[in-house]
């Protein structure tokens, strides 16, 4: 981040400088206690399950130089008298002033702007597009899930005068939010990867769910670039919102401009498939992801490349050095020959189903142990979507289904009323993980193949996690004991 004085910062978040010195420089912003650093200034933010206000003291005590708040905060005269040359700063909405700051500190660089959204695929579209273009180019990007109101405005505070590209993903929970984000970020090139019904539960419907991704074009620059799913059932809609603007299609099924034919698995190292770019066709392209929505993740990627005027060639030397995404479909190589396919980042109806298909193909006649967690906000939908994989796995060749939490549970009696055995099904409360492990442990044999999914909020790699430990310990004393 640039060094700017507290008067800059003051005036640009409209704030009211209780105490300290306007002319104090600033380096870094902070937002979390726990990590902040001798002279960072701490933005106090408040959440659902946390108030920054509380650690205020703790602020001052590891030499932060300030602090802006938004109401007032415990102790504040005994803070005054002790660090009577610290800044104070208070605004009406700390979390607005947060966005304020990054939003005048982003009008000093002049970036080209990619903002990615879509109801899945988005982390690893980025992740694709990143290893692309920092091959041509200088480049900044948000950083695992700093997706949101909070995560892009702390982003954008590591800008430098270097980077040429800034790669947005942009999540959202609601209509508003993904307007509220290109506020922050104005998309020079806007990529929806897909409209599905992640977040259904929070707007009711897909045509909300496409009103609130959509929101993302709208927000295009005058001579802006979109990159559209043209498999997607909502891709003529979404072509109407930016038929006066350049668009770049990806797809599998439609012609578009980037495509994927004759597609194949890889065993474990990825997916094969005929790979056309414009109107260059190579014949047999490997990419080292598993599963054919990995695939569209690619074409998306490659789309965007292809817009900004890429060379073929780096485009593929992007893809194919790109390493499994963790908990993104992440193959872990496990004691005896285990296989674990850690795909528990997030889960929607749509995932869910992928995982299955690529799971099956990966396994082939390996013992295939399936463990799934709830998948969340899907309201009302909720019995329905988890009831529908409990039938589609039933139906596939899965040895032992291990569920966990409430959904979880719906997808275990769906999969038993549907015929799987009795004594291949079990399910565990969300807070069972270790149990649910210890069940998972006594089933283990050498060379079975474990596929974990789940919603985020699950936290099931902390099953991994487990696993590894007691497992570990188990072979050391099978090992003691030869």
């Amino acid at each position: 981040m640039k060094v700017f004085k507290i008067s800059d910062l003051n005036k640009a978040i409209s704030g009211k400088l209780i105490q300290g010195s306007s002319d104090m420089s600033v380096h870094s912003i902070s937002i979390d206690s726990r990590t902040l650093k001798p002279g960072d200034l701490f933005f106090a933010l408040s959440g659902p399950n946390f108030d920054g206000h509380h650690f205020a003291m703790d602020v001052f005590d590891k030499d932060g130089c300030g602090i802006v708040i938004d109401r007032k905060i415990d102790m504040l005269d005994q803070i005054k008298e002790i660090h009577f040359n610290k800044v104070i700063i208070e605004v009406e909405d700390t979390l607005k002033a947060l966005q304020d700051w990054a939003k005048f500190l982003k009008k000093k660089f002049k970036t080209y702007n990619i903002c990615i959204t879509g109801s899945t695929g988005k982390t690893t579209t980025k992740e694709l597009t990143s290893s692309i273009l920092s091959l041509k180019y200088r480049l900044l990007k948000t950083a695992g899930n700093y997706n949101n109101e909070i995560g892009i405005p702390l982003t954008l505070l590591k800008l430098k005068e270097y980077h040429e590209i800034l790669i947005i993903e942009m999540g959202m929970r609601g209509l508003g939010e993904i307007r509220d984000l290109t506020d922050i970020v104005k998309p020079d090139l806007a990529v929806i990867t897909n409209i599905g019904v992640s977040h259904i539960g929070l707007l009711g419907s897909k045509r909300s769910i496409f009103s609130a991704k959509s929101e993302i074009l709208t927000a295009l620059s005058e001579d802006g670039i979109a990159v559209l799913n043209r498999d997607d059932n909502y891709y003529h809609k979404l072509r109407e919102l930016v038929q006066n603007k350049k668009i770049f299609t990806f797809g599998i099924k439609n012609a578009s401009d980037i495509m994927a034919s004759n597609i194949q698995f890889n065993n474990e190292k990825g997916m094969k498939f005929h790979f056309k770019i414009g109107k260059k066709q190579i014949n047999e392209f490997c990419l080292p992801l598993l599963g054919i929505h990995n695939i569209y993740n690619a074409l998306a990627a490659t789309a965007i490349a292809f817009a900004l005027g890429v060379d073929d060639n780096l485009i593929i030397k992007g893809l194919t050095s790109i390493e499994p995404i963790k908990m993104h479909m992440q193959p872990i190589n496990f004691y005896d020959g285990i296989k674990i396919l850690n795909d528990s980042y997030n889960a929607s109806p749509a995932s869910v189903r992928s995982a299955l298909i690529t799971f099956q193909e990966i396994a082939q006649e390996h013992r295939k142990i399936v463990i799934l967690g709830d998948m969340l906000e899907l309201g009302k939908m909720t019995n329905f979507y988890h009831e529908r994989v409990g039938r589609e796995i039933a139906h596939l060749n899965i040895d032992y289904l291990i569920t966990l939490g409430k959904g979880g549970k719906t997808i275990a009696r769906s999969a038993l009323d549907n015929g799987m055995p009795n004594d291949c099904v079990f399910s565990f409360s969300k807070d069972n993980k270790e149990k649910l492990s210890k069940k998972l442990l006594s089933l283990l044999k050498p060379l079975d193949y474990i596929l974990i999914k789940a919603s985020r909020g699950m936290e099931m790699e902390k099953i991994q996690k487990y696993l590894h430990e007691k497992y570990k310990n188990k072979m050391e004393w099978i090992k003691d004991n030869d």
